[in-house]
């Protein structure tokens, strides 16, 4: 009984794209060390079994610090749409690691680690499971145009 109350597993809820353009400030030195930037989406898809929409153009961003030690701290906040219209505030913290992870179907060297973990915000109503679920996601960069992708994972 007690490995059931302990176990968990990971199911698939949605993927999403999300579109970058040239409007990116890079390579800021801050004091004591390392970088900070900054990248807005300018759109996107959602797609999945559990939530289907589109990233809100430049409706935030993505905010890094890249680390002397060459870890990119990820600190995501910006607005996702759902099918039926209802806003949703994504807010997502993890790390980006270059380089080691192989190729993509493109040839684009992919991170050795792209993973983080998102929280959300919702108005009352079909979409609220998803401020009472604990989420994980991966990502993978793509090119031509610019965008990444995210698989979100809800531990349930």
């Amino acid at each position: 009984m007690a490995d059931d109350f302990l176990s968990a597993r990971l199911e698939h809820a949605f993927d999403i794209r999300v579109d970058f353009g040239a409007d990116r400030m890079l390579s800021q030195a801050m004091s004591g060390g390392g970088r900070h930037g900054y990248t807005p989406p300018h759109g996107g898809t959602i797609t999945g079994p559990r939530l289907n929409g589109k990233v809100v153009p430049h409706s935030g961003g993505d905010f890094a610090i890249m680390r002397d030690d060459g870890v990119l701290e990820l600190n995501t906040h910006y607005m996702l749409q759902a099918d039926d219209g209802t806003m949703i505030y994504i807010h997502g913290t993890g790390y980006l690691i270059s380089g080691g992870g192989g190729e993509n179907d493109q040839g684009l060297e992919q991170p050795a680690y792209f993973k983080f973990t998102p929280q959300f915000r919702v108005e009352h109503g079909v979409h609220d499971w998803m401020m009472r679920t604990v989420f994980v996601a991966a990502g993978e960069r793509r090119r031509d145009p610019d965008h990444s992708l995210f698989r979100y994972y809800a531990v349930v």
